[in-house]
């Protein structure tokens, strides 16, 4: 029996390789039958945990795949009234999670990454219980989709919508569902309101340039069961593309269809067909001259108009909360995509900016940057955070630098502001009326707002150039130059239809607050470009 027991306990030594264990020291203090028996008790248990460890590690391995599933609370009752599920090789991922949180949006981004292949989910719980979604899919080797299946718990549609484009972009509306859809398409329930984008495919050309490729993106497919209603989308995504999308879920309308000013407005802001909206901003029509360039392209565009436009139909039960949601996106975007000089960057290169000043990619655009400031600005009037107000600050900082580093002397006061800064060794650019006009616009609404006396003043300089040149804008048949040179002489480009015109309206109405009446020189720049456009007629 000793032998047999020695034996036993040499082979598992030998497997465990453990082949310093002395048995003559074993077999002595083994002499009580007892203790043997309790060492090999002991041992075999050992070897047992250890088997089963490894066993287990293996079985977790094989098995490690789980669906991506997301339950959305729009109401915050502990019950999910949407589902978002993820489907494919991101079930054997465990995602990177951060969070950033703001006044009116939480914002959470789930990173999945694994042998060339991401897949970023963000998630926009708004503060009006509304949720935003953006799914992208990116893929360094051969195709290869992710199946995202948005459930909404909802077992009714009463009405669904999709854009159409003619004349001006409008609604098509169905009563009931389709089995499948090539557009996005939004769905009134009974007491669910959501946005369906589809899964569309893109070739990324760098510097924030996308190509859209129409062909590529497959359609959503809709069924029905017990709980609601499922939106399949097919996310394919291979070397040198990737696969985009977004939604909006609400328990509110997201459109009052019954406000034909709302209906209209959410058409012409609807980001479908002429724009995008992604996790990171607003995407608009590439221009030809840009570069990196490819016909049905589209870059980020830093302006966000269309979050300004947006501010005039907040009210939710007038409108419905389509425009809060895109509104506040958009400003916490802005927020995320600020420089840490205070400023936003348009991406691509302007082969017309390159050429004249030796501006290349990465650069400020003044007009753009007015616009989102002033669009902030509005936003933080009526939806305040302090985080806008820190992104206002800084680029309020970066403004009157900008001005007292490039700026212009003109006239005895006046001073005229680039309209484009580049990196170092790139020239000084002209000046258009309509880019200092809306720089004058913003200081005087920063001052009306806040009583900040270095608005007022930079702001009056501004004027004081304008004044200062006033004949030198209008063109022999009473339409406006587009821009004067470093050396006022004009551009030879005309300006702008409309767009100077109703900014210098502004002016006037701006400038009776400030200082109690309208400027006559600003008049008559609006009265010529009023006779030119009777001419148009």
């Amino acid at each position: 029996m000793q032998t047999n027991i020695e034996f036993f306990i040499r082979k598992k030594a030998k497997d465990l390789s453990m082949q310093n264990v002395n048995i003559y020291h074993l077999g002595k203090w083994g002499s009580n039958m007892k203790n043997i028996k309790s060492i090999i008790l002991c041992l075999l248990c050992c070897l047992f945990i250890f088997s089963g460890l490894i066993h287990n590690g293996t079985a977790a391995a094989a098995t490690s795949n789980v669906p991506v599933l997301h339950p959305v609370d729009i109401d915050n009752d502990g019950l999910p009234e949407y589902r978002i599920e993820a489907n494919g090789w991101v079930e054997s991922v465990r995602p990177v999670v951060t969070t950033k949180k703001y006044e009116h949006a939480t914002y959470t981004y789930y990173q999945y990454k694994k042998g060339g292949r991401g897949f970023d989910l963000t998630f926009v719980k708004l503060k009006n219980g509304s949720f935003l979604y953006f799914a992208r899919h990116t893929n360094a080797g051969k195709t290869e989709p992710v199946q995202v299946r948005i459930t909404a718990l909802d077992p009714a549609i009463e009405q669904t919508a999709s854009l159409v484009t003619g004349n001006e972009k409008s609604w098509k509306k169905f009563m009931g569902a389709s089995d499948s859809y090539a557009s996005s398409v939004y769905v009134d329930g009974s007491k669910l309101f959501y946005r369906i984008g589809k899964a569309e495919t893109y070739k990324s050309l760098g510097y924030t340039v996308y190509k859209e490729m129409p062909q590529a993106s497959p359609a959503t497919k809709h069924t029905q069961n017990d709980s609601g209603h499922v939106f399949l989308l097919t996310m394919n995504a291979g070397a040198g593309t990737e696969s985009a999308t977004w939604g909006m879920l609400s328990n509110q309308p997201l459109i009052r269809w019954e406000n034909q000013l709302a209906e209209t407005k959410a058409a012409q802001l609807e980001f479908e067909i002429d724009k995008k909206l992604r996790e990171d901003g607003a995407y608009y029509t590439n221009e030809n001259t840009y570069r990196p360039y490819e016909p049905g392209s589209f870059y980020r565009n830093p302006a966000n108009v269309d979050g300004l436009r947006s501010l005039a139909f907040l009210p939710e039960a007038e409108n419905g909360v389509w425009f809060q949601n895109i509104a506040s996106h958009l400003a916490y975007t802005a927020v995320q995509t600020q420089t840490n000089s205070g400023y936003w960057e348009t991406y691509p290169r302007s082969e017309w900016l390159y050429q004249s000043y030796g501006i290349g990619y990465r650069y400020m655009d003044n007009r753009r940057n007015i616009d989102n400031a002033t669009f902030l600005l509005h936003y933080y009037w009526v939806m305040p955070d302090p985080v806008i107000k820190k992104a206002l600050d800084k680029w309020d900082t970066y403004l009157m630098d900008y001005a007292g580093r490039y700026g212009i002397k003109v006239g005895p006061d006046g001073l005229f502001v680039p309209d484009y800064v580049g990196a170092e060794g790139s020239k000084q650019s002209h000046t258009s009326l309509n880019h200092l006009v809306a720089t004058m616009n913003y200081l005087y609404e920063v001052y009306l707002y806040n009583g900040d006396e270095s608005k007022k003043q930079l702001g009056n300089r501004l004027l004081a150039g304008i004044q200062a040149t006033r004949a030198q804008w209008v063109m022999p048949d009473q339409n406006l130059y587009y821009a004067l040179y470093p050396d006022l002489t004009p551009h030879p480009y005309s300006d702008y239809a409309y767009l100077t015109r109703d900014d210098l309206v502004f002016s006037q109405y701006l400038l009776s607050r400030v200082n109690g009446h309208e400027d006559p020189d600003l008049q008559l720049l609006i009265d010529s470009k009023n006779a030119w456009l009777e001419t148009r007629q």
